[in-house]
């Protein structure tokens, strides 16, 4: 087989693993939001263009995305996962002081 990883190694691909997919989730969220809105636009605008209610839906929406921005960026995202791998590491350790008792 090939080269064994070190825990260490292991740790930044799971990072880096975390940020593209935090980023891709962004993405995606920010495209529906695109397309769905532009759509709401479009019947807001051709049914009833005296009652323009379009952007309260862009803003309560727009809200949930920009947190979801702030949430995806790569320095929250490792942050999160080094809580994770140091909680991780504390189990297994925790788990064989345990077992050698």
């Amino acid at each position: 087989m090939g080269e064994e990883l070190t825990l260490e190694e292991f740790k930044e691909a799971l990072k880096e693993l975390r940020v593209s997919r935090a980023r891709r989730d962004f993405l995606s969220h920010l495209i529906s939001y695109i397309i769905v809105n532009a759509f709401l636009i479009f019947i807001n605008l051709w049914t009833s263009p005296g009652a323009i209610w379009f952007p309260w839906v862009l803003a309560a929406w727009g809200i949930g995305l920009a947190f979801h921005y702030f949430g995806s960026r790569p320095s929250s995202v490792i942050e999160e996962a080094e809580k994770e791998i140091a909680m991780i590491e504390y189990r297994a350790r925790r788990r064989k002081k345990s077992a050698e008792q």
